[in-house]
């Protein structure tokens, strides 16, 4: 029926496994849990305990896939045909998460449950994680429906597996940054069906500010660095890089870079605060797209 497909880098996922064990067991369906540990240095023996639950299993890496080729190698390692990918900070908080995709199979080619934040803020340190998920990421099925491929978030999303065969994650993407955009494009060129419901996980494993800071760069750096971004239609599905590319249309560019070398201490200072303005981090993203460009046509 269902193969459950967890990539795992040094996190503690026992809960996460126990709870959807729990909720398959309810539904009564044929499931297997298949949890791939990307060479972890932490968590490892407390996640070999997965091993011992029904129709799970703890697959170790021991060198580092990145997360688009962990998920790939596991959908051809599933062997039941519906497939449910999840990240491993995920945590269920629905007694009936298992069975609202249950409802739902067979209505698309992909269904994608969305995700929450806890509605308490979290400690200064994680804010600016917070506040980009609450603000950005929580969007009711209603919505996502409107842009369904823009929407992807492959944070959680049942998938029929002779799909992700046929259109695996783009493994060039080995860190942080926009398989979510690239497989969604995919997904419209293809015309492979996408279905939002209301069915969140919760995004457990808050960043630092410092670290979520440094994936965004990272990530927008791929926007320069990645061919497949060269296709504009791709580019544009991405409100950061549609702003970039009007403000380089525009002109606007060599304003925009100066006032980054100028501000970027201060933006900084600002983002890595308690109160972070969402604001702030986009032209924070902006300008640093303006100057690493420039550097790198400049080298």
């Amino acid at each position: 029926m269902i193969s459950i497909l967890i990539p795992e880098r040094n996190y503690d996922c026992r809960l996460l496994v126990r709870d959807l064990v729990e909720q398959c067991v309810t539904a009564a369906i044929k499931y297997e849990i298949i949890v791939m540990d990307d060479n972890s240095s932490l968590f490892v023996d407390e996640n070999r305990q997965i091993n011992q639950l029904p129709n799970c299993t703890l697959v170790e890496q021991h060198q580092h896939l990145g997360a688009a080729k962990a998920r790939n190698t596991l959908a051809n390692m599933a062997k039941y045909p519906f497939l449910l990918l999840m990240d491993c900070d995920a945590g269920v908080t629905s007694p009936d998460y298992m069975q609202r995709y249950l409802d739902h199979i067979g209505q698309a080619d992909v269904i994608i449950g969305g995700l929450s934040y806890n509605a308490t803020p979290p400690d200064k340190e994680h804010m600016l994680r917070w506040k980009y998920g609450r603000n950005r990421e929580c969007i009711p099925a209603e919505v996502r429906n409107q842009h369904p491929y823009r929407s992807l978030l492959s944070f959680q999303l049942l998938i029929h597996k002779d799909v992700l065969l046929s259109h695996p994650f783009e493994e060039t993407v080995k860190d942080y940054g926009h398989e979510d955009t690239i497989l969604g494009y995919t997904f419209k060129k293809q015309g492979v069906s996408v279905l939002h419901i209301d069915n969140t996980l919760e995004h457990m494993g808050l960043d630092t500010n410092d670290v979520f800071l440094q994936k965004s760069l990272m990530a927008a750096r791929k926007y320069l660095s990645n061919p497949v971004f060269k296709d504009t239609t791709l580019a544009n599905d991405v409100k950061l890089f549609r702003v970039y590319r009007t403000i380089r249309r525009w002109g606007l560019h060599p304003i925009l870079r100066l006032a980054f070398r100028l501000f970027r201490p201060l933006m900084k200072h600002h983002l890595l605060s308690g109160r972070p303005s969402l604001f702030i981090f986009d032209m924070y993203r902006l300008g640093y797209l303006c100057l690493v460009n420039r550097l790198e046509k400049s080298a």
